[in-house]
């Protein structure tokens, strides 16, 4: 009975670390790969205190020249820009940061998306204004 078990037990062990190492090879990684494209934006639901933080935060973890008057893309805050803005922001940090997903948190508000997004901004109606000057 003892070498049943044993035998059984044996089995088992067996059996659990060949589906682990099976698994291991097709599991989905919690990392991104360095090649694959990915951007990081504001979630669209996230609200304006939220995005002035992360705008903050990102900006003075990373080079936001784009949005700061000296990359071309200054725009005031009260012309409905800061979700764009944060979106610029939050994405420099991501990437500066090697574009982990916890990089692009912000406590919830940012999203990971694998579409570029320069399209969208590009026709936010701040961008717009700035292309009219």
């Amino acid at each position: 009975m003892a070498s049943a078990t044993a035998s059984l037990l044996t089995c088992f062990f067996a059996l659990t670390l060949f589906m682990l190492h099976s698994n291991a090879a097709t599991a989905p990684s919690l990392y991104h790969s360095q090649s694959s494209k990915t951007w990081c934006v504001a979630n669209p639901a996230a609200s304006e205190d939220a995005l002035s933080s992360n705008l903050e935060f990102a900006c003075s973890e990373s080079d936001c020249a784009a949005i700061q008057g000296t990359g071309g893309c200054s725009f005031p805050d009260d012309d409905g820009s800061l979700p764009t803005r944060a979106s610029v922001a939050m994405n420099a940090y991501y990437q500066a940061r090697g574009r982990n997903s916890w990089n692009c948190f912000f406590n919830g508000t940012g999203l990971i998306t694998i579409t570029d997004p320069k399209p969208q901004l590009a026709s936010a109606p701040a961008l717009q204004k700035q292309q009219d000057m």
